[in-house]
């Protein structure tokens, strides 16, 4: 039988939008969600842009070390972008693992990273934040943007 929980805002893991829905019922609303949209194009119109500024200044502020031995986690990074500056920031040297629960996004940034040269760099994960497939301390550091909204905070650690 499945656990039932409840967020420490009461109920987040059944609000979508404006309404309520049944549990277990949100996270395929939300995949739907970022299987159908352009997510960057939609970012980029949503936040008329500001979201990149937003972005830069995360990765200034986690100033990621030029060293290949530096690893990190991008949890819901989608189609890779946090994960692309982040390698760019340590001169190429550093390595991102992207995880996100959207395969489809996943797509796109492996796509995306193999033209941009970054393969190497980068790895994708196809997993739920709220479930992470890794032993304790793999990652020097663990980045999450915007999508810590769909992360019940039942579930932080």
């Amino acid at each position: 039988m499945a656990e039932s929980r409840t967020s420490a805002d009461g109920g987040m893991e059944t609000s979508y939008g404006f309404r309520e829905v049944a549990e277990g019922e949100k996270q395929v609303l939300v995949n739907e969600v970022f299987h159908k949209v352009a997510y960057d194009i939609m970012n980029d119109v949503m936040s008329a842009g500001l979201h990149r500024i937003w972005k830069d200044a995360m990765i200034a502020a986690l100033n990621p070390r030029k060293d290949p031995a530096y690893k990190v986690l991008d949890v819901a990074g989608g189609t890779g972008d946090i994960a692309f500056r982040i390698v760019e920031a340590s001169g190429r040297l550093a390595h991102a693992t992207v995880l996100d629960i959207n395969g489809s996004m996943l797509g796109v940034g492996a796509e995306r990273a193999e033209k941009k040269g970054l393969s190497d760099n980068l790895t994708f994960v196809e997993a739920n934040a709220e479930e992470l497939p890794f032993e304790d301390k793999s990652f020097d550091a663990y980045t999450i943007a915007v999508g810590i909204r769909n992360v019940p905070a039942s579930t932080w650690p």
